[in-house]
């Protein structure tokens, strides 16, 4: 079967390699051979360019006979530029020949590529299946980073292996979404990494494509411009003024909550663009060139352009802005991902006599009306642990509850027993006389006494209790999913052993900070954040104590600054994302029964069906108070519905 194979592939070498060969471009390939499969694409069958034409040129910059050797594509989600790569791969497999290196972010990136992109177009495209080497060859030319095809090889690597390549000549080379390269941690640039390879081939290619992410540390949007800074220039059906499509340009009506209507506004004339016209739009629009001395090719595009049928329409995208409006982190996805525009840090625009001037008048301790539930976030260090209490609210609201530091060493118990005594007596009065106490508390393991925190966790003597160390990588969530500790000789996890949870602090401090700015010149019952009047001045220096280094795409303290406020702070946020909590994905149904529970008993309570579950209800069952030690033979309180009763 193997000799067969071979003899196959070989006289189909012969075959091309006495016929002459046909001059065609990328798009021209694309729609005669490509074949888009359901797993993958929202429209599977034949690829067909006219469908996305503001791909055509992009593509076509990218063909063998083509002059041009770099080009950058910097864009929203949804309009065909990971599509564009792989039409370009098909066609330098089946057409072009040679060498190519493609990188990704990381080797999650890398399987879902293959797995969702490069496997099903070579298993659809008959000129792709064609080239490729048979599975079963023994020499390693179809492995899970090298795919030999007839006239060439494709190496598949991370952005954190580019070395790897450092002996290897590439012809082509399509680098993935850079701005998800962990640039914090690799040891040199990979693009230039990739450049060097091509330095061999005279007629070299490179294709970056990707969507941006946080200003002055965009590599995409770095290299758009440095480029040519294409535009696709649209003419209006109505007046014939050309112009690329620009977010303020939309507009819309509302129906009661949800935008039923929109439209856009012809920047020269006013004209009203209807959204079913974008088609015809689109089919004579022109890429311009806004930088043309530059020297390499740029292009940028958002989601406005997005064909009809294919992404969000322009309904969509004015719902998904408004629900965005005064929630920073959603924002920033709305820019990133539907604008193709990156996010403007202003970690250093926030002062701490700024945030002082909007203290609140409440005492600590005591729950402003709005704040619904609890969490806490602590620190450890050598010779004390500081403690934030933070509330939750309806709409993303957060109020500062207590900020409480308990000097000791940590590797002594008492200090630990006081934590408990702490974390277990913080009863809270509401206004309207109801008790609430901490649903969940995210502790730190960092420094020299991580396992005291291991064995603080593990006794479960706080309700709730995480162990959680921080991790500034780019993109991590705010808490990821835990990994077991505690495992025996043989490497078996131990029941009931201690996880630990992994905090996403560079998500979590940009989500902050976004909201802190957020909230200037707003009154105070508008506000995201709250403080109370009897923080000290120290503080709200604390809290604003790091900045971003957009240079070295990481958080960096101040000098001569403590930064507890913030991590504690980080923290408290974390025990919010609790998997038995997940504040953040509470409903407006959830909302509405943990503010009636939490009501004076004359406000009528919100009707639940029999049916639906109610984690709200579980999270503020009343507590009885722990005893200081449990006897080994008294069994834990059963949990019912995935919630601790009478902890």
């Amino acid at each position: 079967m193997q000799t067969a194979n071979a003899f196959n592939l070989a006289y189909r070498a012969a075959r091309r390699a006495v016929r002459p060969k046909q001059f065609i471009t990328v798009s021209e390939w694309a729609d005669q051979n490509r074949k888009l499969s359901s797993e993958g694409s929202a429209e599977h069958g034949e690829w067909k360019t006219s469908r996305t034409p503001y791909l055509r040129e992009i593509m076509d910059a990218l063909s063998e006979d083509s002059p041009v050797r770099e080009v950058w594509f910097q864009k929203s989600s949804q309009v065909g530029g990971t599509e564009a790569g792989s039409n370009w791969l098909g066609y330098i497999m089946a057409h072009a020949k040679g060498p190519v290196g493609v990188i990704m972010p990381t080797e999650k990136a890398l399987k879902d590529w293959f797995s969702q992109k490069f496997d099903p177009m070579a298993e659809q495209t008959p000129a792709v299946r064609d080239v490729l080497a048979s599975r079963s060859n023994k020499g390693g030319d179809n492995s899970a980073e090298r795919k030999k095809f007839v006239g060439g090889i494709l190496y598949a690597k991370t952005a954190g292996s580019t070395t790897d390549l450092k002996s290897t000549s590439l012809r082509y080379a399509l680098a993935d979404e850079v701005d998800e390269y962990d640039w914090s941690t690799l040891q040199g640039d990979p693009v230039e990494l990739l450049k060097v390879r091509l330095t061999t081939f005279h007629d070299r290619k490179m294709f970056g494509v990707s969507s941006p992410t946080i200003k002055d540390a965009s590599k995409i949007e770095e290299k758009f411009e440095g480029g040519d800074q294409r535009r696709y220039m649209l003419a209006c059906p109505h007046c014939g003024e050309r112009q690329y499509l620009r977010w303020g340009q939309v507009q819309w009506r509302r129906l009661g909550e949800y935008v039923r209507q929109a439209w856009y506004v012809c920047e020269h004339n006013g004209c009203i663009i209807e959204e079913h016209e974008k088609t015809a739009m689109l089919a004579g629009g022109v890429w311009q060139a806004h930088n043309p001395s530059a020297p390499y090719r740029s292009y940028h595009i958002n989601a406005i352009y997005s064909p009809v049928g294919l992404g969000l329409s322009w309904v969509e995208l004015a719902n998904e802005w408004i629900a965005a409006q005064g929630l920073p982190e959603k924002l920033m996805v709305f820019m990133n991902t539907r604008l193709g525009e990156t996010w403007a840090d202003r970690s250093h625009d926030l002062k701490p006599n700024t945030l002082l001037a909007r203290a609140e008048p409440y005492d600590l301790r005591t729950i402003p009306i709005g704040c619904v539930a609890l969490t806490a976030g602590v620190d450890t260090q050598d010779d004390r642990l500081e403690i934030q209490i933070r509330g939750w609210g309806r709409d993303s609201k957060s109020w500062v509850i207590d900020y409480h530091i308990l000097y000791g060493n940590p590797a002594e118990e008492s200090l630990w027993d006081s934590l408990a005594e702490y974390l277990n007596g913080a009863e809270f009065v509401n206004a309207w006389g109801k008790i609430m106490r901490l649903e969940a508390s995210a502790i730190d393991t960092g420094g020299h006494h991580t396992h005291m925190v291991y064995q603080f966790v593990r006794s479960q003597r706080v309700r709730r209790p995480m162990a959680i160390k921080g991790a500034n990588t780019t993109g991590r969530a705010i808490l990821s999913k835990p990994t077991q500790q505690d495992v025996n000789w043989k490497g078996q996890t131990i029941k009931k052993g201690v996880q630990l949870y992994t905090v996403g602090g560079d998500t979590a401090k940009h989500w902050l900070y976004a909201r802190l700015n957020a909230d200037t010149d707003k009154p105070a019952d508008a506000r995201l954040e709250h403080f109370s009047h009897e923080l000290e001045a120290k503080w709200y220096d604390g809290l604003v104590s790091e900045a971003f280094n957009p240079k070295k795409n990481r958080w960096e303290i101040k000098k001569g600054k403590r930064n507890e406020p913030l991590d504690t702070a980080v923290y408290a946020l974390a025990a919010s994302h609790h998997p038995e909590l997940h504040i953040h994905k509470w409903k407006q149904f959830d909302w509405d029964k943990r503010e009636a529970m939490l009501q004076p008993a004359h406000v009528v309570p919100v009707e639940v069906p029999l049916d639906k579950p109610d984690p709200a209800a579980a999270l503020i069952a009343p507590l009885a108070p722990l005893p200081p030690a449990k006897p080994k033979q008294q069994q834990r309180p059963r949990r019912q519905g995935g919630y601790a009763k009478n902890w």
